[in-house]
């Protein structure tokens, strides 16, 4: 599912989280910090849309069925997609943070965040795919 915000200066970003209501919650919190947003239920699904289209950020949660945030990055950095990549979670497990960053990871953000930190967070990655 997109939601496009009609500017076309902002960028395109990737929201995966498997529940519904934190995904409606997030569009809304960053509808005006992006030009267009997708939305994906999954890791798997984040994936496909990977596969079909080119994102300028994508933010992630981590702990999720069919495939984790970390998964993902995982994933994108095998296929050369270097796209910024932020992992959101209430789990902040060593071993997952340690990884993550080997991989590139472009930022953290912690559950329940605060959501000027989130939207300077995602406003920062979508401008630096941008440059």
């Amino acid at each position: 599912m997109a939601h496009d915000s009609g500017s076309t200066t902002k960028g395109k970003l990737l929201i995966i989280d498997d529940e519904a209501e934190l995904r409606e919650v997030l569009i809304a919190i960053l509808e005006d910090s992006a030009h267009e947003i997708c939305v994906a239920a999954n890791g798997l699904e984040g994936i496909d849309l990977l596969k079909a289209q080119t994102f300028d950020a994508v933010l992630s949660d981590e702990k999720m069925p069919k495939k984790t945030g970390l998964e993902v990055l995982k994933w994108m950095r095998e296929n050369q997609i270097e796209t910024p990549f932020i992992i959101h979670t209430g789990y902040g497990q060593k071993e997952m943070v340690q990884e993550a960053q080997r991989l590139g990871v472009f930022a953290f953000i912690d559950k329940p965040w605060d959501e000027r930190n989130l939207i300077r967070t995602v406003e920062r990655a979508l401008q630096s795919r941008r440059v």
